[in-house]
């Protein structure tokens, strides 16, 4: 019976998220919610056991790693926020930018992430969803082209978000080993969304930055 409690057969909740390809956050949600099975050591630790994730590894890996991918796209604001910081900054070299712009731009990269993640898991709404979409890419083109940011520099600081978008469904995809088809599935919806808000920024972009440079006299 002793050997039932070797640490090969009960590992730790780190070992199990990798295991299963998730993140420890949604490890304790699903213990919590009665869907993963843990065993509580006298010191509070939770331990799982190897072959039954195994077992649920190959009966639900499809739905667990949707799941996953929605909860690492929520935990990466604060990643998108940086980088939306830097690429803005890095852009406009000298210029300042207050503050009250750089959290209307983290709001709007915030909205759109949230978009991303409606959009990936309510297929029904997705027409609203992209017309929501667009008008988040609009009020992104206005905004950059306010600042006085070019329109390369701009369509450049807004690619900057899509690779750590593309890049956490990669990474569940190498992690699960071919369980991954509703994650596989997701990849081109997160494109397409980011595509839409793309076009709409660029349109909103070009027809207000005419209107800058000529309030700073250098009309076209």
């Amino acid at each position: 019976m002793e050997k039932d409690f070797t640490p090969d057969i009960l590992i730790s909740i780190h070992e199990a998220s990798q295991m299963l390809g998730v993140s420890e956050v949604a490890l304790r949600q699903w213990t919590d919610e009665g869907k993963v099975k843990a065993f509580i050591t006298p010191g509070g630790h939770r331990r799982y056991s190897r072959a039954e994730l195994k077992k649920l590894v190959s009966t639900h890996s499809k739905a667990l790693g949707i799941k996953d991918l929605v909860l690492k796209l929520e935990d990466s604001f604060e990643e998108h926020r940086e980088i939306s910081r830097e690429a803005v900054e890095h852009n406009l070299q000298t210029k300042n930018i207050s503050g009250e712009s750089h959290e209307h731009l983290a709001q709007q990269g915030r909205r759109l992430l949230n978009l991303i993640i409606k959009y990936i898991t309510e297929p029904s709404r997705r027409n609203e969803t992209i017309e929501e979409v667009r008008a988040v890419g609009r009020e992104h083109g206005v905004m950059l082209a306010d600042l006085g940011l070019p329109l390369s520099h701009s369509v450049e600081a807004f690619l900057v978000h899509r690779d750590p978008i593309i890049s956490a469904a990669t990474q569940i995809i190498k992690k699960k080993e071919g369980f991954t088809g509703r994650v596989v599935e997701a990849i081109p919806l997160c494109t397409h969304v980011m595509d839409e808000a793309l076009v709409s920024l660029v349109a909103a972009h070009q027809q207000h930055y005419k209107k800058f440079t000529k309030k700073l006299g250098g009309g076209l």
